[in-house]
């Protein structure tokens, strides 16, 4: 039974991604990450049954089914996320089923055209059982797309909520160890600079029409790479099973909003940065003082521990024994 107040009943995390008009708050540079992801499926479900497996807040399944599948089937473990996405991401091809991703006992074997399943297999307690549910409910002939984040990767965004963190031949292993066959793609983050011709209005889209009118033809004339890491240390993997490679371009998201969130926070960050590093060089310039402290203590510690040691040292003690016995003045 779906609530009457979906929005009252989620409450919004980091584990599920939500767009800036659902949130309030700058999601831009999420965007970029997660929406490349349901772009780049975009042409393999016109006309298909696909399962979007987890869900989330269902705004992927919405944006497939806004491409032309015939049916999307959106699953998530959470009640109140599969309300707000019958809510706010509600399409006549669109569907929102509960369920635990090991076995969705509401769908029946062979059943899918396309399976998605985008950063879901890190937060599960059984990944492998997942990937044969998956195999499941997909057709012989059917087409999957599993990605998974590089949590190895230097990122000051990797989830309290993953259960799992995978290297690029684990992530490879687990699929090929149950579907046989496979084409591996890396997802990169980069900062890029364009020079580009006016943008007709058509191109500037809001929420998901800049992705349902992709930039055009040979809109990227010439490109310079500066670098560009191996599918092994990728932000990302995407295994992608039943498509020839033939099929698969290379795929860009871009984002000024994303760019300028960054640079906002650079703009606050840098400031404290400044102090921190004012900070440190006066917190080293105590430790070294405090070093030369402990050096003129230690020498002074061995002098005393000579001078104690000193034949002399040993007869002053009895030296001022026989003052005291003659009765005279003694001064220690």
């Amino acid at each position: 039974m779906i609530s009457s107040d979906p929005v009252a009943d989620y409450t919004p995390t980091s584990e599920r991604h939500m767009p800036v008009y659902e949130t309030g708050t700058d999601t831009s540079l999420a965007n970029v990450d997660h929406m490349i992801r349901y772009a780049y499926v975009a042409p393999f479900v016109v006309g298909k049954r696909v399962l979007d497996i987890s869900c989330g807040t269902g705004y992927g399944t919405q944006f497939i089914a806004q491409q032309g599948a015939l049916e999307v089937v959106g699953v998530d473990v959470d009640q109140s996320a599969v309300n707000f996405a019958s809510k706010f991401h509600a399409h006549p091809n669109a569907t929102f089923i509960q369920s635990d991703a090991h076995y969705v006992r509401q769908l029946e074997d062979a059943s899918f055209d396309v399976i998605v399943s985008f950063e879901t297999i890190e937060h599960l307690p059984n990944p492998r059982k997942f990937v044969v549910e998956l195999k499941r409910l997909l057709k012989p002939d059917g087409q999957l797309f599993l990605s998974c984040p590089n949590d190895y990767r230097v990122a000051p965004w990797i989830s309290e909520f993953h259960l799992h963190k995978f290297r690029f031949p684990e992530f490879r292993e687990l699929v090929l160890s149950t579907f046989g066959e496979a084409v591996f793609l890396g997802q990169h983050y980069s900062v890029s600079s364009h020079i580009v011709k006016p943008i007709s209005p058509a191109l500037k889209g809001v929420r998901f029409e800049s992705y349902q009118n992709p930039l055009p033809k040979d809109f990227f004339e010439r490109e310079y790479l500066e670098n560009l890491s191996a599918i092994e240390n990728a932000d990302g993997y995407l295994a992608i099973v039943n498509v020839d490679e033939s099929q698969l371009q290379n795929q860009t998201s871009i984002s000024q909003s994303a760019f300028q969130f960054l640079m906002r926070l650079l703009t606050e960050t840098l400031p404290q940065s400044d102090q921190v590093n004012q900070l440190n060089q006066e917190l080293q310039q105590t430790r070294l003082e405090l070093d030369r402290v402990h050096q003129l203590a230690a020498a002074a510690q061995t002098r005393i521990q000579a001078m104690e040691s000193s034949k002399f040292w040993k007869l002053r003690a009895t030296w001022f024994q026989l003052k005291r016995k003659l009765g005279l003045p003694t001064q220690e």
